[in-house]
Parts: C-alpha cells; sequence; structure tokens
C-alpha cells in the first residue's frame, strides 16, 4: 500500500526535527568554546593639532570651525599688529622686497580681531592644506588664487562681512584692513560638524625632551638683507625681539622651528614691479630646532603641500616636537642663515 505524499512529508519532517534535537542534545565533541570579549586598550588622551597640548580624559579637540589663518603684514607700518597673543602657532614666510609675512594660526582660541591683514602668497599652500585651515585675507595676485585652489585651501576675503575695513584708519589704506576672527568662528558654528584637523608638527608628549642640543640662549634667523630675527631664551619662552606685536599681545614660543626651503620666482610682479619669492614647504631641507635654550640640527621632509612635517637628527631618528605654541620660520636655501650666539650655522 502506498502511503500519499503529504503524510509523507509530514512524517519526514518530524522525523528530521526529533533527529535534529537529539544531536543538540547529545552535542559534538568539538563544541565552542565561550569566548570573552578581549579588553580593548584605554584611548589615548587627545590633544591640540596646531599645539600637540594634551586634553582630559574624554575631551576631544574636535570643534565645529576650522582652523583660520590670517595673513599679518610684518613690517614697521603694521606696528601694533594685534590678535597674536591667542594664536597656537605663527609661520613666518618671504616675500617681495626682502620683508617678511606673517600666516598667524587658530583653532584651540579665537581673538576677537587679528591684522592688519594683508594678501596672501602661493607659499601658504604648504602651511594651511595640511590642516584644512581657511585663510583670512586681503585679497591675492590671480596666480596665488590658482596654486591655492589648485590645493584645495580655501579663504575668506574682503567680500564678506569677515574680513572688513577699519574705517578709522583712513589714512592708511594698506594697513586698515581686520579679520573679525571670532565672529567668523561663530558663524561656521551654525549646523556645523565637529572635525579635528590633523597635526601639523610630529607632537610628543608633556614629558618629550629634544636630546643632542647646542646651548643657544640668543640665536639670529636671518631671511635676507632686509629682515633678521633676533631670537632670545627668557623666563622659559622664546622671545623675538625686534617684532612690532602690541606690548599685551606678544606671541611667547614655547619653540621656535625653522626650515630651510627652496624658492622660486612666482610669474608676476608686485605693484611696485618687485619680483614675489615663493617658499615651497615641500620636499626636504635643513631644519633647526630651538627649545629650552638648545639649538637642534636637523632635518625636515613634507610630502607635498598637504603633506605633514616630520624631523629625523643626524642619525636618522625621528624627532617629535615638545607640547607648546611653535614658531616656523622658513628661510630660503642659500641666502638664509642660523646663527646662535653670532656663529653661523651651516
Amino acid at each position: 500500500m502506498r502511503t500519499s505524499r503529504p503524510g509523507f512529508l509530514l512524517r519526514a519532517t518530524a522525523t528530521l526535527a526529533a533527529a535534529g534535537l537529539v544531536l543538540t542534545g547529545c552535542g559534538s565533541s568539538e563544541e565552542p568554546k565561550e569566548t570573552k570579549p578581549s579588553p580593548s586598550a584605554p584611548a589615548e588622551p587627545d590633544h591640540e593639532p596646531l599645539t600637540g597640548a594634551q586634553l582630559p580624559e574624554g575631551q576631544t579637540a574636535a570643534r565645529k570651525h576650522p582652523a583660520y589663518i590670517v595673513k599679518i603684514d610684518n613690517t614697521a607700518a603694521s606696528d601694533p599688529q594685534y590678535g597674536l597673543a591667542k594664536a597656537d602657532m605663527v609661520v613666518q614666510e618671504l616675500v617681495e622686497g626682502g620683508v617678511t609675512r606673517l600666516a598667524v594660526a587658530y583653532y584651540s582660541q579665537l581673538p576677537k580681531e587679528a591684522g592688519p591683514v594683508r594678501s596672501m602668497r602661493a607659499t601658504d599652500a604648504g602651511i594651511a592644506a595640511p590642516i584644512a585651515a581657511k585663510i583670512m585675507t586681503s585679497g591675492a595676485a590671480p596666480y596665488t588664487y590658482a596654486q591655492l585652489k589648485k590645493h584645495d585651501v580655501e579663504w575668506i576675503d574682503m567680500s564678506t562681512p569677515y574680513v572688513v575695513r577699519d574705517t578709522s584708519k583712513p589714512h592708511d589704506f594698506l594697513h586698515s584692513v581686520v579679520a573679525k576672527v571670532a565672529k567668523t568662528g561663530k558663524a561656521a558654528e551654525k549646523g556645523g560638524k565637529a572635525k579635528r584637523p590633523a597635526d601639523f608638527m610630529p607632537w610628543g608628549d608633556p614629558t618629550t625632551e629634544l636630546t643632542g642640543g647646542k646651548p643657544a640662549k640668543a640665536v639670529d634667523v636671518k631671511f635676507s638683507q632686509a629682515r633678521t630675527d633676533n631670537w632670545v631664551f627668557k623666563g622659559g619662552k622664546y622671545r623675538l625681539q625686534n617684532n612690532y606685536m602690541s606690548k599685551s599681545g606678544q606671541f611667547l614660543a614655547d619653540t621656535v622651528v625653522v626650515a630651510q626651503t627652496k624658492t622660486t620666482i612666482a610669474p608676476y610682479k608686485d605693484p611696485g614691479g618687485a619680483i614675489v619669492p615663493v617658499s615651497h614647504f615641500t620636499g626636504r631641507g635643513k631644519a633647526w630646532i630651538l627649545r629650552a635654550g638648545q639649538i637642534v640640527n636637523a632635518t625636515w621632509v613634507k610630502k607635498g603641500e598637504k603633506g605633514a612635517v616630520t624631523f629625523t637628527d643626524a642619525s636618522g631618528a625621528a624627532i617629535e616636537i615638545p607640547p607648546g605654541k611653535v614658531w616656523l620660520d622658513l628661510i630660503p636655501k642659500g641666502n638664509g642663515q642660523v646663527e646662535p650666539g653670532g656663529v653661523s650655522v651651516k
């Protein structure tokens, strides 16, 4: 007698189910062992990307505004410069006429105002791009705009309400432009997402010390015949003797870094007919690191405008920069010199 198909399926299913229960009850010779998740390593405390300053545990350096770089004049005509005391970092670059201009970087705190604001240079690509900083500027030459755009650098100029002219200085057209830095940051925070810039320097931790240095409490850094920085280490800080900052707004550096860079000539001249140098903060070159009254010879390496800078000593070992405020001088290869105690260092 043949069994109908529906009945057969029901009995077969029941038999398989029962078999399955038996197998499950008996278990196998290779039962999976209960595993406990391995404890994850505690997250390292975050630090400020432009100073390396360590933050309290659980606190992040990510903010809803980007880093800002304000281009500030660095001649006697800019006296007094303002807003520098709150800066995280300052970069000094060579411009036309042998004088210099400052790229003043802000992130951890934003001053109400900074200035006097001047124009950008192609050099700024290698300074702003690594940290995705927005440059606050009075303007630039078409060539400079093209170079910055090529490397995805954004700027905020006088077409916005954040870089404006100080109407109380009608007699000084070139040095009457002001950057409203805090106002710019507040505008960016509205609807913005918290994001942390990359580290500008290879930061060490609070215990990091530089080794292999030589005593140098007074150091001259020469850019050109027209500009030489006179640095003095006093009271645990580096003080620029020949500066144009207001007395109450001095930028006191914990570390001064000098990087010798390849310098080329831009394909345009300034309104007075002077050639415009471009310092290329890419590739590699000699460096000098001033910290705690010592000077350390080093080599800097930076891959492209967006790359992070690294340093090595004479043996090729990596150098970490102790946390603190840094002043970075980009001097031209060949003409630029570093003279601690009046003795030129090659």
